[in-house]
């Protein structure tokens, strides 16, 4: 948001917002994130604020700010300082659109809020596409190795562990154990499960095509 401000967020297949406002070093001062009714502006939102309160803004003086009788669009929220830097998070329902408008405002030496004005203040807005689901694997025996989601034995001395990414990806790993007098190759086959034809990463770092 700026040098002092941080936005984090997740956008989730059923359609809420998860997301997190990082303002760092602010210890002696309050933060606030709102979400408007209208556009970008911060009256007439409600914000949650450090104090871990949630306000009616419903003016510029503040005795136009009052606490909220109901939390709005947030679903959840909690705040938490964290390494000195004021931490909120919230949940909100994106409700279909690609755009959730946000208000950022903060003050770094009065906590006194919403007396002490806003020093900073941001209207931010915030690409909501869903990111796809995660992939669950198919039964399987769980990998012994916490980097992974599955693992099978190969034979007495191969093991291979994998884990199928939400983006398609699939990261795996073969260990063969107590083989440093050998080599061991792991081959991708352009056909069925025939070596002859595929590449093959083998142990001394190196890929080969296997033409017979």
């Amino acid at each position: 948001v700026d040098s002092r401000a941080m936005l984090h967020w997740a956008a989730l297949s059923n359609g809420t917002v998860d997301a997190q406002l990082v303002v760092s070093q602010n210890t002696a001062g309050w933060a606030a994130v709102g979400i408007p009714s209208t556009g970008l502006q911060m009256i007439g939102s409600k914000a949650l604020v450090s104090d871990g309160m949630v306000y009616d803004l419903n003016g510029k003086n503040p005795s136009l700010v009052v606490l909220a009788t109901d939390m709005g669009a947030f679903d959840s929220i909690s705040t938490t300082v964290e390494s000195g830097n004021q931490v909120l998070r919230f949940s909100t329902n994106g409700g279909g659109n690609t755009m959730l408008n946000l208000v950022v405002a903060y003050h770094t030496t009065s906590s006194g809020f919403p007396v002490a004005r806003h020093e900073e203040r941001f209207g931010v807005p915030v690409p909501i596409t869903a990111m796809p689901p995660a992939v669950t694997p198919p039964a399987c025996t769980p990998s012994t190795n916490s980097d992974f989601q599955c693992q099978m034995t190969v034979d007495s001395k191969a093991t291979l562990h994998w884990a199928a990414l939400s983006n398609g990806t699939v990261d795996a790993q073969l260990v063969v154990s107590q083989n440093t007098a050998g080599w061991a190759a792991v081959g991708i086959p352009s056909t069925g499960l025939q070596m002859i034809g595929s590449k093959a990463l083998v142990s001394d770092g190196m890929v080969y095509d296997l033409n017979g």
